[in-house]
C-alpha cells in the first residue's frame, strides 16, 4: 500500500496488482507473509472494507499463506484487527528499552485470538545504538536523551546497547519475530 514517502494506495486493485508484482519480482509463487504497511495514513474504512478483504482473497487463492497490518498507531491496530480478521500484525517501535506499550494493547488481544505478533524496531530507530538516532528521527528531544543516557550506561558497564536491546526485544514470549533495520 505504500509505493512512495506520500503515495499510498490501499485500493482492492492495487494491492492485487502489487502481490502479481511481488511474485514476479521475487521468482516465486506465494509469499508466507503478505502485509498492508503503515495502515494508519489511510482512512481506516479503506483497510478493513477494501483492503483486508483483498488480501484475504489473495490468501484464498494461495498467493499467501498470512496476511496482516503493520504501523505505529497500536490502537489504530487493533481496531482494524477486531472489525476484520488477520493473521499477523506488525507493531513498529512500540516494544524496546525505551518503550513497552505494545504489551498493553496489543500483546493481550494476539494471545487471546491466537495471532502472530511481530515486533520491529527494536533499537527504537536507531535511538539504542552508539552511533545514535538518524538525523531525520521523528522522537522529541527527551526520548532521544534518554536512549543517550541509556547508551551511556551501557558502555560504562562495558555493554553495547545495541544487544541489550535486542537481547531484551528477543526475549519476549509472545512475539513470533522480531525485525531490526541494518
Amino acid at each position: 500500500g505504500r509505493y512512495d514517502v506520500d503515495g499510498f494506495d490501499f485500493s482492492a486493485g492495487r494491492i492485487r496488482r502489487s502481490i502479481d508484482e511481488s511474485l514476479t519480482r521475487l521468482r516465486t509463487d506465494y509469499l508466507d507473509v503478505f502485509l498492508a504497511h503503515d495502515v494508519e495514513f489511510v482512512h481506516e474504512k479503506q483497510i478493513v472494507e477494501e483492503a483486508i478483504p483483498a488480501m484475504r482473497h489473495i490468501q484464498h487463492e494461495g498467493k499467501a499463506r498470512f496476511i496482516g497490518i503493520t504501523g505505529l498507531q497500536l490502537n489504530m491496530l487493533r481496531r482494524v484487527a477486531e472489525a476484520v480478521p488477520v493473521d499477523i500484525i506488525l507493531s513498529y517501535c512500540r516494544y524496546n528499552l525505551l518503550i513497552t506499550d505494545m504489551d498493553d494493547v496489543l500483546t493481550p488481544f494476539m494471545k487471546e485470538h491466537g495471532l502472530g505478533l511481530i515486533n520491529a524496531s527494536p533499537l527504537h530507530m536507531g535511538i539504542l545504538t552508539s552511533s545514535g538516532p538518524p538525523p531525520w528521527h521523528p522522537a522529541a528531544a527527551d526520548v532521544k536523551e534518554a536512549g543517550r543516557a541509556v547508551v551511556e550506561l551501557c558502555e560504562h558497564r562495558g555493554v553495547r546497547a545495541s544487544d541489550l536491546a535486542l537481547q531484551f526485544a528477543f526475549a519476549h514470549p509472545c512475539v513470533a519475530t522480531t525485525l531490526a533495520g541494518m
